[in-house]
C-alpha cells in the first residue's frame, strides 16, 4: 500500500471587501493629507511660472458672389473658380508661411510700460521674460555652428535665402499666433499668448490685418488685373478717339467747299475711323465697369464678432489646475509608497506564488 504525499494547496492572495474598508480606514486620513499637501505646493509654485496674457480676435466671412455667397457654399467649393479656393481650413497656412513671419517682425510694437520698438524682432531680441522651462531646454539644444563664408548666389529671385537666425526668428514670430478654423459655425479664431497684454493685441491685430489683406489680394488679384489692363487700354482707345475726331474736324475745316468725290471719299473714311475709335473706346468703358463691379464682388467682406482687446486677466498659469495635478500625483505617489514600501504586499503576493 502506497502513502500518497499530498501536498497541501496555498490559497492565493484575496482580498475581500472588509480589509479595503479597513486598508481605507487605516490610510485615507495619510492620502488625502499629502494630496492636499501637495496640492498647496502645486499652488505655490504656480506662482514662480511666469503669468502670460491672451489676446484674440474673432472673424466670420462672408463673401459676395452672386445668390451663391454663403459662407457654407464657398467652403464646400461648389461651382468655383480657382480663386475660390482658397477655403478657411488654410488660413491656418497662410499664418505659418514664411512671408507671414517676416512681415510680423517688421510690426512696430509697444509694450506695457509704454516703451515702443521699431519692430517685433527689436522687442524679442530684448525680451528677456524667457520661462524656466525654456532656460532649461536651451541647455540641451546644440545650435549649429555659423560659418562664415561668400554669401550664397541666388540662381532665382523667387528663391530664398535665410540665415539661420533669421528662420529662427521667423519661426518664432510665427509661433506667436494660434489660429482655429471652426468650420460648423464658420468662424474664425486668432489668439497670442504673450507675458505683456499689450503686445500680445498687437500682434493678434496685425495677424487679423494681414489675413484680410492677403485674402482679398488672392480672390481679386485676377480680376483686378483685367481692370488695370482695362483702364490702359481705355486710355489708349480715349486718345485714339480723340485724334481721329481732330483729324476729321480738321479735315472739314480745311475742305468747306470742295465738291470734289475725292474730297468726299477722304471725309468719309475719317468718319469711318472717328466711329470706329468712338465705338471702341465705349465697349471698352463698359467692361472697364464690368471689371471694376466685379472686383467689388468678388472682395471678401470679414465681419469683426470679437474686436481685438488688451486682455486684462492672465490665461496661465491655472493655479487650480496645477495644484489638482500636484495633489493627484501626492496621492499616487503616496499609494505607491503604502503598497510597496510600508504594506509591502507585493512581497506577500510573491510568498503565496
Amino acid at each position: 500500500m502506497t502513502d500518497h504525499l499530498s501536498i497541501p494547496n496555498k490559497d492565493p492572495l484575496e482580498v475581500s471587501l472588509k480589509d479595503l474598508i479597513r486598508f481605507a480606514k487605516k490610510y485615507i486620513l495619510l492620502v488625502i493629507g499629502s494630496a492636499v499637501v501637495c496640492g498647496i505646493l502645486g499652488i505655490a509654485f504656480s506662482f514662480s511660472v511666469t503669468k502670460k496674457y491672451t489676446a484674440q480676435t474673432i472673424l466670420l466671412p462672408e463673401y459676395s458672389m452672386g445668390n451663391d455667397n454663403s459662407f457654407f457654399s464657398m467652403a464646400m467649393g461648389s461651382d468655383r473658380t480657382g480663386a475660390e479656393k482658397l477655403v478657411p481650413e488654410l488660413y491656418p497656412n497662410i499664418l505659418s508661411s514664411t512671408p507671414f513671419g517676416q512681415y510680423l517682425l517688421k510690426e512696430k510694437i509697444t509694450d506695457v510700460n509704454g516703451r515702443k520698438y521699431e519692430s517685433l524682432k527689436e522687442y524679442m531680441a530684448r525680451d528677456t521674460s524667457v520661462s524656466l522651462l525654456s532656460k532649461l531646454t536651451s541647455i540641451f539644444k546644440s545650435s549649429p555652428p555659423t560659418k562664415s563664408g561668400p554669401p550664397v548666389s541666388i540662381p532665382s529671385p523667387g528663391i530664398m535665402s535665410l540665415s539661420t537666425q533669421e528662420q529662427s526668428r521667423i519661426s518664432g514670430a510665427i509661433g506667436l499666433v494660434r489660429t482655429n478654423v471652426d468650420s460648423k459655425n464658420g468662424i474664425i479664431t486668432l489668439e497670442s499668448e504673450l507675458t505683456d497684454p499689450v503686445v500680445a493685441a498687437i500682434v493678434v491685430e496685425a495677424s487679423k490685418n494681414y489675413l484680410v489683406n492677403y485674402v482679398e489680394d488672392y480672390r481679386t488679384s485676377k480680376t483686378s488685373e483685367q481692370a488695370i489692363f482695362l483702364e490702359s487700354r481705355v486710355t489708349e482707345a480715349k486718345k485714339r478717339q480723340q485724334n481721329a475726331e481732330y483729324a476729321l474736324q480738321s479735315y472739314r475745316d480745311h475742305n468747306r467747299s470742295a465738291y470734289l468725290n475725292v474730297a468726299r471719299i477722304e471725309e468719309q473714311r475719317l468718319q469711318a475711323e472717328y466711329t470706329l475709335a468712338q465705338s471702341i473706346y465705349s465697349d471698352l468703358i463698359v467692361k472697364l465697369e464690368q471689371a471694376r463691379i466685379k472686383v467689388k464682388e468678388e472682395r471678401p467682406v470679414f465681419k469683426v464678432l470679437e474686436p481685438t482687446k488688451v486682455p486684462t486677466s492672465r490665461s496661465s498659469p491655472k493655479r487650480l489646475t496645477i495644484g489638482f495635478i500636484f495633489g493627484v500625483i501626492g496621492a499616487v505617489l503616496t499609494m505607491f509608497y503604502i503598497v510597496f514600501f510600508k504594506e509591502k504586499f507585493h512581497l506577500k503576493l510573491l510568498a503565496d506564488i
